[in-house]
């Protein structure tokens, strides 16, 4: 490291003790970013991404250990929300670094695959408002780093990718608010006929896919890659590991040395990168894939056309492109939010949901760690509650979902056009698995972020409002902030719902799709699928914009227990691809157990079980 660099290296630490306590977000921020660039720059990768981690989510972090500091003296332990001391600055685990950092992982399920999006540090943001998103500088290079979990991480270290996108950040991030201020102004039934609205959906719907392409294509490019997860069955891995194995073999052993000028060997770096690019081969032009090899294996372009042309011959490429995944889990910089990552094509199938840092992760993981197998928690499908429409404003949402609700789930409680009271609301939240709220925006006109941080959240929290879970800019030098901040204060382990405004037959028709999909059968619905009959739809149902929306896969149905892969089949189902993109899962990932009719004998959950292996 020059002297430059160190002396600036040793006055940016000395500002962090200055901080450490209870830190300035963007000012701690930038720090943090800053001394990342210069471990990378003197190749001190690990350094680099621990800083990174610690750029994430500075208030937040804050937040929740000034909320557990104040509560834990005064207040049972059993009502307490996330540890706040797994996640305060200044602790025992950022004194000790890079090691207390892998140890975390080492925790975590071996499923899980963590892949962290941070923009580089830019010295212009300091004197710029989150007030003016277009005047916003343009960060010169984002930091993509990949963690593995569990076993997987004591074999694979975390590692970070940096890309430049200096020229391409501004207008994407323009032309994505424009969309959605577009949609939120002038798509409303009231203004527009049938035909306009379906025309301006339409054009809105392809301006989004534009922005999801372009943030594939312009800022990822190859290194999607990094964002396939691991196969459920370990076959699948062993078999593109043998098949990359071969290839990169021969390649060593090629007579023609002119393309390995320097070395004849493989680096495991390399190795690893080429058996995440051949999982992705599938979703990558030929133009695109010998980037790629050309940046795992360190050759020139020019030198990759036959070594790409028998990667792109992996076997089964079309059946493991949809083959089931372990779950990935986004650790997204703040101005990365509002992007539609899960719309990737790459991930747009598989399970992926969203946490803002590596040490929230943490908290929210040992928080309900007595309930996690297999790297997914486990929820009671018994105990549900819904409300729907309490402020009776959105009739045709409750007319819609009231014959659903009633009839897919027997065992749950709720009301309809109901005004809920803070203690209805919060009761609700500390003592159900599963919440659904239908109404205007994330509910917090009935019970505040304030006094959801307060509660220990137990149920699976489903927001269906328009932009219930986006954060909003606060203006000046302060961090962006959103309700779900307070869930995760609160431990909610997972808060599902909408980054923007969307319309009441869309978010309906993902509703219904999702919820469908995920919870086991009732009693009647076995009784169909037996005599294979087609349950009837109510006649009441008219919406053109949302069909089937009483069971509507009919009796060829077949449950996904797995919360992120229903939701991903909601997507599939739903012709509304704004509403699509919006909606995404903030915690950790979510499979249901048990019955959702009391109804269900032993002997009719054996019948379920059967079905459910045809």
């Amino acid at each position: 490291m020059s002297l430059d660099l160190e002396d600036l290296r040793r006055q940016l630490e000395e500002q962090l003790e200055v901080l450490k306590r209870f830190p300035n977000g963007p000012s701690y921020r930038s720090i943090r970013k800053n001394l990342a660039k210069i471990c990378l720059e003197s190749d001190r990768e690990m350094e680099a991404i621990f800083n990174l981690v610690e750029s994430h989510a500075v208030s937040l972090r804050t937040r929740t250990h000034l909320r557990y500091d104040q509560a834990r003296f005064s207040e049972e332990e059993s009502k307490l929300g996330l540890n706040g001391l797994l996640v305060r600055h200044g602790g025992v685990n950022e004194h000790k670094g890079v090691p207390a950092m892998l140890e975390r992982l080492y925790e975590l399920p071996e499923e899980w695959t963590l892949v962290q999006l941070t923009f580089a540090h830019d010295p212009a943001s300091r004197f710029t408002s989150h007030t003016h998103p277009f005047k916003h500088p343009t960060p010169p290079e984002l930091h993509i780093t990949r963690f593995e979990c569990g076993k997987h991480a004591r074999k694979h270290p975390p590692y970070c990718i940096t890309i430049p996108i200096k020229q391409k950040f501004r207008t994407l991030k323009a032309e994505l608010r424009t969309i959605i201020d577009d949609h939120q102004n002038r798509l409303k039934w009231g203004l527009l006929t049938n035909e306009q609205y379906y025309r301006f959906k339409g054009t809105l719907d392809m301006r989004m896919k534009n922005v999801v392409t372009r943030l594939q294509n312009d800022w990822l490019g190859h290194w999607i890659s990094l964002l396939v997860a691991h196969y459920t069955e370990p076959e699948n891995e062993d078999q593109v590991a043998s098949f990359v194995d071969q290839l990169l073999d021969e390649y060593v052993q090629n007579e023609d040395t002119s393309l390995q000028k320097e070395q004849h060997s493989v680096t495991t770096w390399s190795r690893r990168n080429m058996y995440l690019l051949a999982k992705a081969s599938a979703f990558l032009p030929e133009w695109e894939l010998r980037k790629g090899v050309a940046d795992c294996l360190k050759i020139p372009v020019a030198a990759t056309k036959n070594l790409t042309q028998q990667l792109s011959k992996l076997p089964d490429a079309v059946r493991l492109r949809t083959t089931r995944r372990h779950p990935v889990i986004l650790l997204l910089d703040e101005e990365l939010e509002l992007f539609p990552w899960e719309m990737l094509t790459v991930i747009q199938d598989h399970p992926v949901c969203r946490v803002p840092n590596l040490h929230i992760l943490y908290a929210l993981y040992k928080a309900h760690e007595d309930n996690i197998s297999g790297g997914r928690l486990q929820v009671d499908a018994e105990f549900g509650y819904y409300i729907v429409n309490p402020e009776q404003n959105l009739p045709r949402n409750e007319r819609r979902l009231r014959p659903f609700l009633t009839s897919r789930a027997p065992s749950w409680k709720g009301t309809f056009g109901v005004l809920p009271s803070s203690e209805q609301f919060r009761d609700v939240l500390q003592n159900y698995s599963i919440f659904i709220y239908a109404g205007h925006g994330s509910g917090s006109q009935f019970l505040q972020g304030d006094e959801i941080q307060k509660v220990k959240v137990q149920a699976v929290t489903f927001l269906f409002g328009c932009s219930s879970v986006t954060s909003k800019d606060l203006g000046g030098q302060v961090e962006p902030a959103g309700m779900w901040h307070f869930y995760h204060i609160a431990s909610c382990p997972m808060v599902i719902g909408n980054l923007w405004a969307v319309t009441d037959a869309a978010s309906d028709a993902i509703t219904v799709h999702t919820l469908h999909t995920w919870l086991p059968r009732t009693l009647e619905m076995v009784a169909d699928e037996e005599q294979e009959r087609v349950p009837p739809k109510p006649n009441d149902i008219r919406d053109p914009d949302a069909p089937e929306l009483w069971y509507p896969y009919g009796y060829k149905w077949k449950q996904e227990p797995d919360l992120l892969y229903a939701i991903h089949r909601g997507h599939a189902s739903n012709k509304h691809y704004m509403a699509s993109a919006a909606l995404v899962a903030r915690g950790l990932p979510v499979v249901i157990k048990g019955k959702v009719d009391k109804s269900m004998t032993v002997q009719h959950q054996e019948q379920e079980s059967l079905i459910n292996l045809k």
